[in-house]
């Protein structure tokens, strides 16, 4: 270990990192990363607009290499350079990772990440442990992936990583969008395929050698711009304005053939052990019966209870809902573990919860969230390794307003969840863009939930506003009360076949895409162009006119209007159209 002063004086301050941030109506613009693989790469950490994450290789000297193992500098001279730039360390041999565990500790640095080759994800799981309040980064280019890539997941969230390398062969739109509803954050390189077509799979994260093209290309888009699918995922269930009871079989099957993300619910203990999902302490307002504590009450006791309005639906097992879903993969389970403090019973229900999960008969594409007894979500990881997780927070917050306000939550949350991977769930007017952006940086899953109160189901007509306010802060997820009010809005738009690729100059063209909702529907619909590069002009008759020779790179822009008014944009994988 190199002698010297340690680097920061707390572990608080090595989170105060000013980033680069283009001035991109991008929402959630994918962060940018540089890999060093030479000298030069080095350079760009002092440069004006540095790349947002570095990736540094690292030998059992604790030196940074470049791409053929040489030496270029000490480990801790890159580090004082890092003060925009977010380090991710890439270690190929479990010494280096035990040095750079005590180098770490001397110089009082947790903002950093790990990162490993897929084939040594034992070093990255090794590392977890020694630094756990580093998120894990698993890169698996080159490797034979699954023909289905939902199945890494296990492996990533097992070996303790938030974030995949992906290459662009394997990094379709929707091995993207599989990956991101199960919590993990893609990243690709962009050299070969280019930033456009890379940025447009919806990735996370773009690890590019030329950081300002990055940013160039952010910032030619309009305002309200989503270049991801928005995860929605259906709160207690999908309720669509009382059609549905929350926590029930109906209510989340019903999520899954609507189109949603992922469906979340909450699961509780009977008196005997038995899980069954339920959100309240009692059965007061649910059921027409006298008042009962679930955590007292044997199941037996339960199940004969009707609800509420809705006479056919009881008290249904957690088990027998997983088994509901076993045919509706795309579709995960988020389970909120929710003993009560008064009884803290996690023991149990970690153990009864992942029995369950272990049936072949089962859906196991889960999530974890515990909010309270946060303690407990740390037993969690440590029983059901594979199952990712997220910290839930209900205690009314402030949304930090400016980059030292985020990163003091950032900091906070980085070690209430310090050796698991994590998500942070917590109500939408505790967060902001502002946040989001930071978080993002540090591969940090946000995804909040909103308007609902138990015994008080949110209303639209009080709370629609705000939760289009949600939608449009792009976070990576959303649970909602209201998911019936986004479902009409498409996912997906594809340059159709009435996009010509060759045009005489002058000629005058009105673009057509096809969209895709959630329903697995498709329409033909009439679009706008977004040009790359390339000269254009409006036509005579509204369309696009191209009036000199040769090729111009474009995107299909699809306007969506929000109900109060706000629009946001859906684009196309960009394509070129050759101007003769």
């Amino acid at each position: 270990m190199e002698k010297a002063e340690p680097l920061y004086i707390s572990y608080r301050e090595s989170f105060s990192k000013n980033f680069y941030m283009p001035q991109s109506p991008i929402v959630g613009a994918p962060v940018v990363i540089t890999e060093v693989l030479c000298a030069r790469d080095l350079e760009l950490l002092s440069s004006e607009k540095p790349p947002q994450n570095v990736i540094l290789h690292l030998n059992e000297f604790l030196k940074v290499v470049d791409g053929e193992g040489e030496e270029l500098e000490p480990l801790l001279s890159v580090l004082k350079r890092c003060g925009r730039t977010l380090p991710v360390f890439y270690l190929d041999k479990i010494g280096t990772a035990c040095k750079l565990a005590s180098f770490l500790d001397y110089h009082r640095i947790a903002d950093a990440q790990l990162c490993v080759a897929y084939d040594q994800r034992d070093i990255l799981h090794f590392a977890a442990q020694r630094m756990p309040l580093l998120r894990g980064m698993l890169d698996c280019r080159g490797e034979r992936l699954p023909e289905d890539i939902a199945d890494i997941i296990s492996e990533v969230v097992g070996n303790g990583a938030v974030n995949v390398i992906l290459s662009p062969e394997h990094c379709s739109g929707d091995a993207v969008h599989k990956l991101q509803q199960r919590f993990v954050h893609v990243n690709c390189p962009a050299d070969e395929s280019g930033i456009d077509e890379i940025a447009a799979r919806g990735v996370n994260g773009i690890l590019s050698s030329d950081p300002s093209a990055c940013y160039a290309f952010y910032e030619k888009f309009p305002e309200n711009s989503f270049l991801r699918r928005h995860n929605l995922y259906a709160h207690k269930g999908f309720q669509n304005n009382g059609m549905f009871s929350e926590n029930t079989i109906t209510g989340v099957v019903a999520a899954a053939e609507y189109g949603f993300d992922g469906a979340e619910i909450d699961v509780k203990l009977t008196s005997d052990c038995q899980p069954i999902v339920m959100h309240n302490l009692n059965t007061k307002g649910l059921f027409d019966c006298e008042e009962r504590i679930i955590e007292e009450t044997p199941y037996a006791e339960l199940a004969p209870l009707r609800r509420i309005g809705f006479p056919e639906e009881g008290v249904d097992l957690f088990e027998d809902l997983m088994r509901a879903m076993k045919k509706y993969p795309d579709c995960p389970v988020l389970i909120e573990f929710k003993p009560h403090a008064k009884y803290n019973r996690v023991e149990e229900m970690v153990s009864r919860v992942g029995r369950i999960l272990s049936d072949p008969e089962t859906q196991s594409h889960c999530f974890g969230i515990m909010g309270a007894l946060t303690p407990g979500l740390d037993y969690v990881r440590k029983q059901l390794p594979g199952l990712p997780l997220s910290h839930c927070e209900s205690v009314k917050l402030a949304p930090p307003q400016n980059r030292v306000e985020a990163e003091d939550r950032l900091y906070r949350i980085a070690f209430l969840t310090a050796g698991w991977v994590a998500g942070y769930n917590c109500e939408d007017v505790m967060i902001n863009r502002t946040f989001y952006e930071y978080a993002k940086m540090r591969g940090l899953t946000v995804f909040p939930w909103s308007r609902s109160w138990t015994m008080a189901p949110s209303l639209w007509e009080n709370n629609g506003v705000a939760c289009d306010a949600t939608f449009l802060s792009g976070f990576d997820s959303w649970t909602t009360d209201h998911g019936d009010m986004y479902l009409h809005l498409p996912v997906k738009l594809s340059a159709g076949e009435k996009i010509p690729r060759e045009i005489e100059a002058g000629a005058e063209i009105f673009p057509m895409g096809e969209a895709s909702y959630r329903n697995g529907s498709c329409s033909e619909i009439g679009t706008e162009l977004l040009v790359l590069s390339g000269e254009w002009e409006r036509g005579e008759s509204g369309g696009y006119r191209f009036p000199q020779k040769g090729a111009v790179r474009a995107m299909l822009s699809l306007p969506l209007e929000l109900h109060f008014g706000d629009v946001y944009r859906i684009y196309s994988q960009p394509f070129t159209i050759e101007v003769k």
